[in-house]
C-alpha cells in the first residue's frame, strides 16, 4: 500500500515538514485523485509552514527565481505539478512570495560551499563557514558581533576595556580571553570553546563554558556543558566534515551548506539512523555519489536544485 503523506503533527520539526512536503510533491506528480487534492489542502491549512515548504520544493524543482544554472525537469511538466495543487496553495494563503528568497544582510557573508577569514578592526580573527552572515557593532565600551546564520570561529584579540560578545538570537557568548565558535542550526544554537572560557547567557541563565566544552540552546533552554570533540566539530576549517554516530538527517543538513540545492530525506527511520563518515568538502560535486556508494540509500535528483534520498 502506498504510504500516505503526513497530515500534520504537534511541534513538527523543519526536517519533518520538508519530508512531508516532498512526499506530497511526489504524490502530486503521479495522477493525484480528487481525494488527494482535498487531503493536500488540509495539510496546507494545518500549518502555514507546510505551504512555505511545498512552494520551496516546487521552486527548486523548476529552478524558478534562482541565479545560475536553470532548473530542469525529469519527464513531468511544471503545469502537471501545479494542476490542482496551485489552487490549494492559493486557498491556503501561501505563495512563492512567502518564501525567504533572500538571505540576511550583514557586514560579512559567505555563500554555499564558501568559507572565509576576516580580520576585524580590533585584531580579532573570524572564520566563516558556508552560508554564514554576521554584523559588527563595536563601540568604546563593547565589541558585539551579531551572528545571523551559519557558524563562525573566532580568535579574540585582548581588550579588557571592551568585552567581546557574539549574539545569536537570544543567546550571548562573551569571551573570557578566548577561541570559540558559535553556530546557528535549524533546531538549536551551539557554542564550542577551544581555548580558555566563554560566558554563555540565554533563557534567563548564565553558564561558564570551559576549554574543550560545548553546549546548545533550544526552545528557550540551555543544555548542560559537556565535553566535545573539537577536532571533529571544527573539521570544516580543514575542508572536511566529520560525523561520529550522527543522525543521517543532521549529516544531510550539514552537507546541504556545501552544495547547491535542497536535499530531503524521504524515510524517517533513515533520517534517525546514526552515521559515521568523513566527507571531503573540496569535492562537493561528488558528495552525494560518495554517500550512495557507502550507505544503503538511493539518491534521486529531480533537478539541479532538488534531490530526494530514499532507503535502498
Amino acid at each position: 500500500m502506498e504510504k500516505e503523506p503526513r497530515t500534520g503533527e504537534t511541534s513538527e520539526s523543519e526536517a519533518a515538514i520538508s519530508t512531508a512536503a516532498a512526499e506530497w510533491f511526489a504524490r502530486l506528480l503521479d495522477a493525484p485523485s480528487a481525494a488527494d487534492h482535498q487531503r493536500f489542502r488540509a495539510w496546507l491549512l494545518a500549518d502555514e509552514r507546510h505551504g512555505h515548504a511545498y512552494c520551496e520544493l516546487e521552486r527548486l524543482w523548476t529552478g524558478a527565481g534562482l541565479a545560475g544554472e536553470p532548473g530542469s525537469t525529469t519527464g513531468v511538466s511544471r503545469r502537471t505539478v501545479l494542476k490542482g495543487a496551485g489552487l490549494a496553495l492559493i486557498a491556503a494563503g501561501t505563495g512563492l512570495t512567502a518564501l525567504r528568497l533572500t538571505r540576511p544582510f550583514g557586514d560579512h557573508a559567505t555563500g554555499t560551499g564558501e568559507t572565509a577569514t576576516v580580520k576585524l578592526a580590533d585584531g580579532t580573527r573570524v572564520e566563516l563557514s558556508p552560508r554564514t552572515t554576521f554584523s559588527i557593532d563595536f563601540s568604546e565600551t563593547a565589541r558585539r558581533v551579531r551572528l545571523q546564520e551559519g557558524e563562525i570561529f573566532v580568535d579574540v584579540a585582548a581588550d579588557a576595556a571592551r568585552p567581546f560578545t557574539i549574539e545569536a538570537g537570544d543567546l550571548k557568548a562573551t569571551a573570557l580571553g578566548t577561541e570559540y565558535s558559535v553556530a546557528i542550526a535549524p533546531e538549536e544554537t551551539s557554542v564550542l570553546v577551544t581555548k580558555h572560557a566563554v560566558e554563555v547567557s540565554a533563557g534567563g541563565r548564565s553558564l561558564i563554558l570551559d576549554e574543550g566544552q560545548s553546549l546548545s540552546y533550544s526552545e528557550g533552554r540551555l543544555s548542560k556543558p559537556g565535553d566535545a570533540d573539537t577536532q571533529a566539530r571544527l573539521a570544516w576549517r580543514r575542508g572536511q566534515l566529520v560525523f561520529l554516530s550522527t543522525p543521517f538527517s543532521k549529516v544531510v543538513e550539514d552537507i546541504g551548506r556545501w552544495r547547491q540545492g535542497k536535499i530531503v530525506v524521504m524515510d524517517r527511520q533513515l533520517a534517525r539512523q546514526p552515521v559515521t563518515l568523513i566527507v571531503d568538502v573540496k569535492r562537493s560535486d561528488r558528495i552525494l555519489e560518495t554517500l550512495e556508494l557507502g550507505l544503503p540509500i538511493r539518491v534521486v535528483p529531480l533537478s539541479p536544485w532538488l534531490t530526494l534520498i530514499y532507503r535502498r
